[in-house]
């Protein structure tokens, strides 16, 4: 089972090592190797995030 479900926002790092908030669109594998499609409220752009590389729900 995966520590987030789809449609929770999120506070996470992005690729470019910022952080960013969000909502989770399409989850991917089992944790801990889960991998999240995250849509990032301020740009729209959705970007796959490891489940370490988010920090916490929102």
């Amino acid at each position: 089972m995966t520590q987030f479900s789809k449609g929770d926002r999120v506070e996470y790092q992005g690729q470019d090592n910022q952080k960013h908030t969000g909502e989770i669109r399409r989850i991917q594998g089992e944790s801990p190797q889960a991998r999240y499609t995250v849509r990032d409220e301020r740009t729209k752009a959705e970007e796959q995030v490891e489940e370490r590389k988010i920090e916490r729900s929102l």
